[in-house]
């Protein structure tokens, strides 16, 4: 993106005056001048604003023709794909995304730039708020920086527990293991919160989404109980980053 395009045509060259000097050092990676810092700051919060209002210009002036993205969900794009898929948020959502915690490291010709992409979301009445990682790198053009690739990935987060039936939690209490010889997980009911893990000394609360589904606290994945006749459970089901694994309740072995 031109410089005059986001209005920091003075800061942006002061900085790339900076970079130069940089880039002739002998240490191949410096700390990035606070203007270049700054440029970075203003033009990835520009993107960002663009996202909720599909402004495909300001993005399509950023992206170096060969920009590869690569989404939170794996998806990767082309800067052809990129815009072609970009739009307003339909009707009934809206949001903004704040950039913080923003660094660049410089280097000879190009720049890496990271950021805490802070989404706050209205989706018909719910107000969802999620955090990304973002690490996106530019070349140097000319005087224009052009992003050449960008990953974005999740902050994984516990979600708020909901207000569900305990009822059958005591069904839930016992030991699962793989079959036929791997981990152990245990699973104790402690003044009314239901804990897990391998470890019996360092159990971490289960975060209720139904009754018989939960994520661990602070683990990525959820876990569902599988109950068979009598309210006992015979296995859970562990989405472990969207794969299952099963666990097998196990009889006979202290807790």
């Amino acid at each position: 993106m031109r410089a005059s395009a986001i209005g920091i045509g003075p800061r942006l060259s002061a900085a790339l005056a900076l970079l130069t000097v940089l880039s002739v050092a002998s240490d191949p990676v410096a700390a990035a001048p606070a203007d270049l810092t700054a440029a970075f700051q203003t033009l990835e919060q520009s993107l960002m604003n663009a996202v909720g209002v599909g402004d495909k210009a300001v993005w399509a002036r950023a992206m170096d023709d060969a920009c590869i993205a690569t989404d939170e969900e794996g998806g990767v794009s082309t800067k052809k794909e990129f815009l072609e898929a970009l739009g307003p948020l339909p009707p009934g959502l809206s949001g903004e995304i704040t950039v913080r915690d923003l660094t660049v490291q410089a280097f000879p010709g190009f720049a890496v730039v990271r950021f805490l992409a802070d989404e706050s979301e209205q989706v018909f009445g719910q107000r969802l708020t999620t955090k990304y990682r973002t690490t996106d790198t530019f070349r140097l053009v000319g005087t224009d920086w052009k992003m050449v690739a960008s990953h974005t990935s999740v902050v994984t987060a516990d979600p708020p527990g909901q207000t569900v039936d305990r009822s059958g939690w005591p069904g839930l209490v016992g030991t699962y293991r793989l079959l036929p010889d791997g981990w152990t997980f245990h699973v104790e009911l402690r003044n009314g919160v239901l804990m897990g893990g391998r470890d019996p000394a360092a159990l971490k609360a289960f975060v209720p989404l139904t009754p018989l589904a939960f994520v661990l606290h602070n683990t990525l994945g959820e876990l569902v109980f599988v109950v068979g006749k009598g309210g006992e459970a015979d296995a859970i089901v562990e989405l472990r980053k969207f794969e299952p694994l099963v666990w097998t309740r196990v009889r006979g072995v202290d807790r």
